[in-house]
């Protein structure tokens, strides 16, 4: 249960506002993956939520008739990297995105979020200020744009005034039209982990691909804010493209970044990296430029079959908040209805109301992986969804694996012929995982099961068998498929 105030949902934009407007202290809940672990910390504690999680008309990525692309604020990083538009012209967004968190955290977070959290380190930001992106914000007073340099104002803090939310980021037609890019995240982990650095960088280069005609360089944790190297694309601009122009490019980022010392890595350390991210960033920007394609983002299509808020979900009960809402789901292929506290997530309502104990409580911040449980389709960390969004959803867990008669599905075997389970409080989660991985019919490499595995730890360290268990099923499903 969140130690929340109230939680208001809104029906729309306008809805929103008012909500706001209504509520002063009130703040905006998105996806969750920020808000609700650091109200789990005790940061947000007794806060009023305006949830905008059900306004699907700020999902999705679309082309206007002049040709910008207009990202929805609560398309999820996932989504974003498998979204055609996205792949087709700026593709190197959906590869930043694409190394926040983990699978379950792209599921949940949402590119509004990353952006108005105001953090240096957000996969998402250096990018777009590479991509010169613009900034939509709707409130009271109507619609603004601003560029995304502008909306970040210092750390933690972004350009939102009173009741606005962000409606939009726009990528106009002459910011990403012959640009190529490539982006570079610097961490201690391959997952799970925030950036000690990372560098995204875009090129232009002329039609004989032998002079830089325009360069951008932007970095997270390089400042307190994401920031462009103004000084090295200048001293860039117009430049042979060889391997001493990138070297000196290279060597003037010192001249914008300003890292600071932090138990993650020294000043000295960011500021060496900035100058070897920013060349191997330009490297590979550079062998794009030449190709002329963007490299094609190895992710699986998949529509959004995300459902919208029903009617029938907004009554509320009890309460001038709405403290308990009616939801109705359909949980293992059962349907339910139930009314539910709002400051309960989906793992207190699928173990409490419903027995669901394989959702183990872990971490309840959304990164060790145990209460993972597939909704509509997709992976969720269950611990920082709210009860309240599932109305409308059809629910997953590893109860709902089982035959009428309590017979394993082959990868529970799987499992357990490759000693996978240890301890096995985090089995339940990782399954579910597996299922979603293995429900798409493709063959992977290891390395690949390995990422989209990357959203769990395992205490008894067995991913090695765990890895064996899923292969092992992947290659025996596609041999019978092909029979």
């Amino acid at each position: 249960m969140y130690d929340m105030k109230a939680l208001y949902e809104a029906r729309s934009v306008d809805h929103a506002i008012r909500l706001l407007q209504e509520h002063p202290q009130a703040q905006i809940i998105a996806g969750g993956s920020d808000v609700l672990v650091q109200m789990r910390e005790g940061k947000r504690a007794g806060a009023e939520l305006v949830s905008i999680y059900g306004l699907d008309e700020l999902r999705g990525v679309s082309m206007e008739e002049d040709g910008t692309i207009r990202i929805g604020p609560l398309t999820s990083f996932s989504h974003i990297t498998r979204d055609p538009l996205i792949r087709k012209y700026i593709g190197v967004l959906g590869e930043a995105v694409d190394m926040v968190g983990g699978p379950q955290i792209r599921n949940i977070g949402t590119i509004g979020g990353n952006t108005c959290n105001g953090v240096t380190s957000a996969d998402s930001a250096s990018t777009l200020f590479a991509w010169d992106a613009v900034i939509e914000l709707t409130g009271p007073e109507g619609v603004r744009r601003i560029p995304i340099r502008d909306f970040y104002i210092r750390a933690g803090k972004v350009d939102l005034r009173p009741a606005e939310i962000q409606t939009g980021i726009l990528i106009r037609r002459e910011s990403y039209e012959g640009y190529q890019g490539h982006y570079i995240k610097y961490a201690m982990r391959n997952a799970m982990d925030i950036a000690t650095l990372g560098c995204s960088v875009n090129v232009k280069l002329s039609d004989d691909r032998k002079t830089f005609t325009d360069i951008r360089i932007a970095y997270g944790v390089a400042g307190p804010v994401p920031m462009r190297a103004v000084h090295a694309e200048a001293a860039g601009k117009g430049l042979p493209v060889t391997e001493d122009s990138i070297e000196k490019i290279s060597s003037t980022v010192l001249e914008d970044v300003t890292p600071r010392d932090s138990w993650r890595a020294s000043k000295a350390f960011r500021e060496h990296i900035s100058k070897v991210l920013c060349k191997r960033a330009l490297e590979e920007a550079v062998k794009r430029a030449e190709s002329g394609t963007e490299q094609e983002i190895e992710r699986e299509e998949k529509a959004d079959i995300r459902a919208g808020v029903s009617a029938d979900a907004e009554k509320s009960f009890s309460g001038e908040s709405g403290r308990y809402k009616l939801i109705r789901c359909r949980i293992n292929g059962v349907d339910r209805e139930a009314v539910v506290d709002v400051r309960a997530s989906l793992t207190d309502m699928l173990r409490n109301d419903y027995s669901l104990t394989s959702v183990k409580k872990g971490c309840e911040v959304g990164e060790c992986g145990a209460c993972n449980v597939i909704i509509d389709g997709e992976c969720y960390n269950s611990c920082i969804y709210l009860a309240v969004w599932a109305d409308g959803k059809e629910i997953r867990t590893l109860e709902g694996l089982m035959g009428p008669n309590g017979e394993l599905s082959d990868i529970q075997q799987a499992f357990i012929d490759e000693a996978a389970v240890q301890c096995g409080f985090c089995t339940p989660g990782v399954i579910m995982s597996a299922v979603e991985i293995l429900e798409r019919g493709k063959e992977y490499t290891r390395d690949e099961l390995r990422k989209m595995l990357s959203g769990h730890l395992c205490r008894c360290t067995g991913y090695e068998n765990i890895l064996n268990a899923v292969e092992k099923t992947m290659r025996k499903r596609l041999e019978k498929n092909s029979v």
